[in-house]
């Protein structure tokens, strides 16, 4: 008898899994708009130039390959925050921040899933409906009891902000809530700068515990602008936890990057807060990987190298705004003038399309066009080449 009898087959991450699928089917025309990565108009991934040179120079300084301290390097994690909350923000001052650099924006979920629920700062932690799938493995994993709130509008194709409003007026206090702050992930709808003002005074007034996970910074308008959100909520005198990551915006997806920032207002408690992090990291990956943390301190304290970065993100948000629209174009050009309108209140890499499950599976089955079931599809997967296929193929569909 194997001791390893118990063991059962666990289906397979559903956009992980279909990367696989896409692989493995040979018709040359086959597009894929399902994985959460950045491509370019040439259909391949994007490598910044900005990261090459950064690279450069770090080869060039023939650097050790020591271990980092458990919380991270501290140059790193101050430009992080800086970025994050803002050069001149007053918190940076103060002894209200803790922050740790991360594995990605997924590790820094996680560690702040563990630091909540080991310190019985909550057990109870509110999801948007719907909400990338992994939110509730991390949380789950992390031991929370998880909740769903009502986000958005599948009839009208848009935030369902007063459904959102009556379920954070329910929440049971000391409860969290995760917030995506731009960019939503699946359905590309986020609130407006005002809703969000709004949603801060009915956060704080439920005495619900914030938790950013800002995964699309520079994605939408810009650095500063996709960061607002987190930066009222800090002003507004808001605890909270924000997940940071560095894989889209710097193109670093395997070098496992990100922050996680507690903000507290006792600030006698953060020694506590911080000597918790680092038993939860070194208890369970020791500490963090070097490569990834040194090519973005490097670009962020060089003025040149940080000025390129920018500059190309800025690149990236203009093709991911042209692909959209084209995308409303050619599929309005063919139907009803309103039927796919909601599209343009959609930003960043993903878009609800309004396709349904059965659509879904002809869109993989007849054409090789693969998408999440739900219907998100990531519009950098669309460029010049397949643009218009993609539109024909949909418009078949439905």
């Amino acid at each position: 008898m194997s001791f390893f009898n118990s063991v059962t087959h666990h289906p397979e991450d559903p956009i992980l899994g279909m990367e696989v699928a896409f692989k493995a089917d040979t018709r040359p025309e086959k597009v894929n708009l399902g994985v959460g990565a950045y491509k370019t108009a040439e259909g391949t991934p994007q490598v910044f130039s900005s990261v090459r040179k950064a690279e450069k120079l770090l080869l060039e300084k023939n650097l050790d390959k020591e271990y980092l301290p458990i919380l991270g390097n501290a140059h790193y994690i101050k430009e992080s925050e800086k970025l994050l909350f803002g050069e001149d923000s007053p918190i940076l001052s103060t002894n209200k921040i803790c922050s740790a650099q991360s594995l990605g924006g997924t590790g820094a979920l996680r560690c702040g899933g563990e630091l909540l629920f080991q310190n019985n700062i909550s057990k109870n932690i509110y999801l948007p409906d719907p909400t990338w799938s992994n939110h509730w493995n991390i949380f789950a994993k992390a031991g929370m009891k998880i909740s769903a709130y009502n986000y958005y509008d599948k009839t009208l194709h848009t935030l369902n902000f007063s459904g959102m409003k009556k379920s954070i007026e329910n929440m049971p206090a000391q409860s969290v809530i995760l917030l995506q702050p731009c960019c939503h992930n699946p359905t590309g709808i986020t609130p407006s700068l005002e809703q969000w003002k709004e949603l801060s005074i009915l956060i704080k007034n439920r005495k619900i515990l914030p938790f950013f996970d800002l995964a699309y910074q520079g994605f939408d308008q810009g650095l500063d602008e996709d960061a607002e959100v987190v930066r009222h909520f800090v002003k507004s005198g808001h605890e909270m936890l924000v997940a940071l990551s560095y894989s889209k915006n710097f193109g670093l997806y395997g070098e496992r990057t990100g922050l996680l920032s507690v903000i507290n207002q006792d600030e006698t408690t953060s020694e506590s807060i911080r000597s918790q992090l680092k038993h939860i990291i070194r208890s369970n990956y020791s500490n963090p990987p070097l490569q990834g943390q040194r090519i973005i301190t490097t670009i962020l304290q060089s003025k040149e190298l940080k000025e390129e970065w920018v500059q190309e993100l800025h690149s990236i948000r203009e093709r991911i705004h042209k692909m959209r629209k084209e995308l409303l174009c050619g599929l309005t050009q063919k139907t009803e003038p309103n039927r796919f309108q909601f599209l343009t209140n959609q930003t960043g890499m993903f878009s609800f399309s309004g396709l349904n499950k059965a659509q879904v599976h002809k869109l993989e089955k007849n054409h090789g066009i693969y998408m999440q079931a739900n219907g998100r599809i990531n519009i950098a997967g669309l460029n010049s080449k397949n643009i218009h296929y993609v539109i024909e193929s949909i418009l078949a569909v439905i």
